[in-house]
């Protein structure tokens, strides 16, 4: 299989110049473009810059992306994006006219950024086909009118919206994880915080540890261990136990049958629940509820 072709500008990509392009890069981190586009076809690719999409036009157009025998396809909407982080792409295709603007984003720069006070073991932008996000939006709208500016000010602001940008991506689209200089630290309350949160607002989802572990910014490995060294217990126990206290506040309210409880708060089914809830209270759900 030919390796995807590596083109030196999104212009050439496309077969077409840009409608609009920052008349001056905006630092050696960031160029702005604007595209007006056909629906087209594109063969597989590859970039070597970091590439943030947002479409802006009025028309809805369904996007199709393939890497091997996986398809990705999505609606994307005025003000929807998708960032793909430096490197190769398979075949992409969209079915109708596109307004889009184009980011991109030196990777190096990017993780320089990242790394500043942090000892990082590693550092790596997330690939989103799709995302909704109305700050990308507007901060790619107000770079392609500002990167043009000569004067003084004109660059302070436009490397103010360079740094919230990145910064707003490292947050928001980035895994990376700190160099542990104690092993055995516990993890701070902050964490725990976002964790109580998640757990809080997803607990009629599966929760994984890969899930916790990104609120960390640890790898699954370094959060187990420093999760249980905090808690006391695993994560596992600790979101078993967080479940069977909430359905037993729930119970005890008297007004929801046994299997609603058990969508709510995610179980597999009303009779992994039960089982679940056996083994930690000593008694079924019905006949705590009873009680």
């Amino acid at each position: 299989m030919a390796a995807p072709l590596t083109y030196p500008n999104t212009a050439e990509l496309y077969g077409r110049p840009a409608l609009e392009a920052s008349l001056a890069p905006a630092g050696p981190a960031l160029r702005v473009e604007r595209y007006q586009l056909d629906a087209t076809a594109l063969p597989a690719h590859a970039h070597a810059d970091h590439l943030l999409l947002l479409h802006q036009g009025a028309q809805p157009v369904v996007s199709r992306r393939r890497s091997g025998s996986r398809v990705e396809e999505d609606l994307f909407h005025y003000g929807d994006g998708g960032l793909y982080p430096a490197g190769e792409y398979g075949p992409l295709a969209w079915d109708g006219p596109a307004d889009v603007l184009h980011l991109h984003l030196n990777p190096q720069l990017l993780e320089d950024r990242a790394r500043q006070g942090l000892d990082l073991t590693h550092f790596a932008l997330r690939d989103q086909f799709r995302l909704e996000d109305g700050l990308l939006t507007h901060l790619g709208r107000q770079l392609l009118t500002a990167t043009g500016a000569e004067h003084a000010l004109g660059q302070l602001y436009t490397e103010s919206l360079t740094t919230a940008l990145s910064l707003h991506l490292i947050t928001h689209y980035a895994s990376y994880e700190q160099r542990i200089a104690n092993a055995g630290a516990r993890l701070p309350g902050a964490v725990l915080a976002r964790i109580e949160a998640y757990i809080e607002a997803a607990a009629e989802q599966v929760i994984t540890l890969e899930a916790l572990a990104e609120l960390a910014n640890l790898s699954v490995f370094h959060f187990a261990r420093r999760f249980k060294l905090t808690i006391g217990r695993s994560p596992y126990q600790y979101v078993l136990d967080w479940k069977i206290t909430r359905a037993r506040q729930l119970l005890r309210a008297g007004n929801q049958p046994v299997a609603v409880i058990s969508d709510t708060l995610g179980f597999a089914s009303p009779a992994h629940f039960s089982a679940a809830f056996k083994r930690a209270v000593g008694q079924s759900p019905r006949t705590f509820q009873r009680g």
